[in-house]
This record gives C-alpha cells, sequence and structure tokens, in this order.
C-alpha cells in the first residue's frame, strides 16, 4: 500500500507469522521520536492491516528500524587500507545489486592484490578504478528510482501501481498464468 510518500507491505514469512515493512519519505521524520510513535503517528490514519500491524509491534521479538542513504565516498582507500562493499560504495535497497557488487568487488580486490603483492597502495587504486564505473551506475540508479518507493506525487503513485492494475485485469492474469506459472 502507498499513499502521500508512504509505503506498507505485509508479507507472511510461514508458520503463521508475518513481517511489516514500513519506507516513508524524509519529511516524515522527527529525529529522536521512539519507533512506535513515529510509525503510529506516520501511519496511523491509514486502513487496509496497518493498524494490526502497528498494534503488533507491541508485541514484536524485534523491531529493525533505520534510515536508508547513501553516502558518495571520494576514495575507497588511503594507503593500506581499504572500505569494502557498502562501505565504498552502498548503492541502498533501491537500486539492488549490493551483494553482486560485494562479491564482485571482493574478487577483484583478491586479483589485484595478487598481481601486485609488494604494492598494496597501487593493487588498491586498480581495484577502485576497476569497481567505481560500475558502482557509481547503481549508485545513481538508486538515487533515480527512490521517489518510486513512496512517492508523494499522486500521478507518479499511480503510474507506479499501473502494472499491478493491468496484471489483475482477468485476460492479463489469464496470459501470467499460461506464460509464467504454467510453462
Amino acid at each position: 500500500m502507498s499513499s502521500n510518500g508512504r509505503t506498507a507491505a505485509v508479507i507472511s514469512v510461514g508458520d503463521g507469522r508475518n513481517v511489516a515493512f514500513f519506507g516513508y519519505r524524509a519529511d516524515h521524520a522527527r529525529p529522536g521520536e521512539d519507533v512506535a510513535t513515529q510509525l503510529g503517528r506516520v501511519y496511523g490514519g491509514l486502513g487496509w492491516v496497518i493498524p494490526e500491524a502497528l498494534a503488533g509491534l507491541q508485541r514484536a521479538d524485534s523491531v529493525y528500524f533505520d534510515t536508508i542513504s547513501q553516502v558518495v565516498a571520494p576514495a575507497w582507500s588511503k594507503g593500506r587500507v581499504a572500505l569494502p562493499g557498502d562501505a565504498a560504495w552502498c548503492v541502498t535497497l533501491f537500486a539492488g545489486y549490493g551483494s553482486s557488487l560485494a562479491v564482485g568487488g571482493a574478487d577483484r580486490l583478491g586479483t589485484e592484490l595478487a598481481a601486485r603483492p609488494g604494492d598494496i597502495p597501487a593493487a588498491l587504486a586498480a581495484w577502485e578504478a576497476a569497481i567505481r564505473p560500475e558502482a557509481e551506475r547503481k549508485q545513481k540508479l538508486g538515487r533515480r528510482v527512490k521517489g518510486v518507493y513512496a512517492p508523494a506525487n499522486p500521478l507518479v503513485l499511480w503510474l507506479s501501481l499501473l502494472p499491478l492494475r493491468l496484471a489483475s485485469l482477468p485476460p492479463v492474469r489469464r496470459y501470467m498464468t499460461r506464460r509464467f506459472i504454467k510453462g
């Protein structure tokens, strides 16, 4: 469900348990406000299963609450010290590719270190030169698509939900079932 810069999803994880995901734009945030109060304030007026999910916060075994941020570092290493993976190029969940970049970056780092065993700074410079262009493309993708996640503009929200609306039409649903479920 999305509305006015807020998105909520509830997903069954089996064994009668559900997980709720809430995402909202920074203009809804109030630094220092506790999680339950903030989520209640931001989502309290929405229907669907949101009231039950918010009530479940009181009984939840764990709650993870954080901001989605992206820092673009001018360099990923200094001397013999390097920032690997998300510490260097966090692309955020909006872009995806974090695991792929981490594995590819680690592999390339190993390759560059093996090629220059006596010169770690040169190996780190070669590693960054090889990985940075792709990492920057993915970072840019994350910045470009973040507005689709919790759109504040009603037209953007409507357009982002259009594929789901089309998929619910009987002819489209039959086609999708034949094409992707029944093979």
